[in-house]
């Protein structure tokens, strides 16, 4: 990859990271600020939504771990190479999921159900 495409990506990597974050930032001001008022049936809405929320949390922190490694892999000089095989991962796919990590073959095989 080049370094043009490489700080580019830099980048778009860095303002997904700042879009979660400040995502996640905003929502733990709400659930802070929530005062929970009601019937029980109120109260089980509002704990369905804080569960839906942790979950979605959970993503977004997996995106969080996979985006520094992306951005630590830019400044080794080694972003878009494949961590299973060490292939190019081809620039479409890059561009479609700037933080991934393996080339299609490599996720398809991980992804596949073990016997």
């Amino acid at each position: 990859m080049n370094k043009k495409d490489a700080a580019q990506f830099k980048k778009l990597l860095t303002q997904r990271r700042t879009e979660i974050l400040n995502k996640v930032n905003a929502q733990k001001e709400r659930d802070d600020a929530e005062i929970i008022v009601g019937d029980e049936i109120d109260t089980a809405s509002q704990n369905s939504e804080k569960e839906m929320y942790f979950e979605l949390a959970a993503a977004d922190k997996i995106t969080l771990n996979d985006i520094s490694d992306a951005l630590a892999k830019i400044e080794k000089g080694d972003y878009g190479t494949c961590e299973c095989c060490n292939c190019a991962i081809p620039l479409e796919r890059i561009k479609a999921i700037p933080w991934v990590r393996y080339c299609i073959q490599c996720q398809e095989e991980a992804e596949r159900p073990k016997k």
